[in-house]
């Protein structure tokens, strides 16, 4: 049980712990890992409210996008012999490489920018006050490109000479 002001006291994020998130899955490529919705919105913050159409559309989109993004890695991958990212050595945190964990960020950065204007149309304005406006949504932008680069094996800043 939970008292108020106990460091386990759970934040209002518009979920609790007992809330029933979508289970869905939604299916990649086959080279790039699985998105699991519930994972989404659990580590992401993203209130129960949104309609789960949405939630989908927008991990479709970000899935489309980051994939596309990451066309030429994938194919140097597979040219080592990888034929799924989770096969690709690197660092590992239980069943998650380094790589899945870096695809994932992005994917649920780039989805949860595109979600940014349901916040404030659903009402969580006081809730998600840090989270609704331009700068939030250019932020997730920025880290989803962060990664996006790193995935390419580009470093994190580039300079171009004119």
């Amino acid at each position: 049980m939970f008292r108020p002001g106990s460091a386990s006291t759970p934040i209002n994020v518009g979920f609790s712990p007992e809330t029933d998130f979508q289970r869905d899955i939604l299916t990649n490529d086959g080279f790039w890992p699985d998105v699991n919705l519930a994972d989404f919105q659990k580590s992401r913050t993203i209130p129960v409210d949104i309609p789960t159409a949405l939630i989908r559309n927008a991990l479709l989109s970000a899935v489309v996008e980051v994939n596309t993004a990451l066309t030429d890695a994938q194919i140097a991958h597979q040219s080592a012999g990888f034929s799924h990212a989770v096969d690709v050595p690197g660092p590992r945190f239980a069943d998650k490489n380094a790589l899945c964990a870096q695809y994932e960020k992005a994917v649920f950065a780039r989805a949860k920018a595109d979600l940014m204007g349901e916040f404030v149309a659903l009402g969580h304005k006081g809730e998600f006050a840090n989270q609704d406006g331009n700068e939030t949504r250019e932020t997730l932008l920025a880290e989803a490109a962060f990664v996006l680069r790193s995935l390419q094996g580009a470093p994190r800043v580039g300079v171009l000479i004119v």
